[in-house]
């Protein structure tokens, strides 16, 4: 009998932690540029695409789901391994904030917690990034739909 009470209490510790870490994740979102095409003048939605886009899907469309406490880490590489796509900013831009601040910032990377959720409904931002960390800022307006969404 003297077992079971701690027993018991181990058990429903176990289940309480296992359910608080469960909801935590971490979301690559990877921006692949195609330099040349940048370089060029087109548009950075249309030379730009997250690695798991859809196919025929615009970038501005795009949507990351995620959930309060998820971590995204934004990440940016070359289409052709050229150059480096160095991530500067994430800007909030329309919809429910679902960071503590507007502005995210980074030199190459920029992470960022989800803190509340959208209930469904997208947040817009804007990513600011440079090529080879020089000349031109660049920009797409992605979406993210947290807490609530598909």
């Amino acid at each position: 009998m003297k077992t079971f009470k701690p027993l018991s209490l181990s058990l429903v510790f176990a289940v309480l932690f296992t359910g608080l870490s469960y909801a935590q994740n971490q979301i690559d979102a990877i921006l692949s540029c195609d330099v040349a095409a940048l370089e060029a003048g087109t548009p950075a939605y249309e030379a730009c695409s997250f690695v798991d886009q859809e196919p025929g899907t615009d970038t501005r469309e795009y949507t990351t789901y995620a959930e309060i406490g998820d971590t995204i880490i934004w990440r940016g590489e070359s289409t052709d391994g050229s150059a480096a796509v160095d991530i500067r900013k994430i800007k909030y831009h329309k919809g429910t904030n679902v960071f503590n601040k507007t502005d995210l910032d980074g030199e190459t990377t920029v992470v960022g917690t989800i803190k509340k959720n959208t209930n469904g409904k997208p947040y817009k931002y804007k990513i600011s990034f440079k090529i080879d960390n020089k000349g031109k800022m660049h920009s797409i307006d992605p979406k993210i739909k947290a807490g609530g969404g598909d």
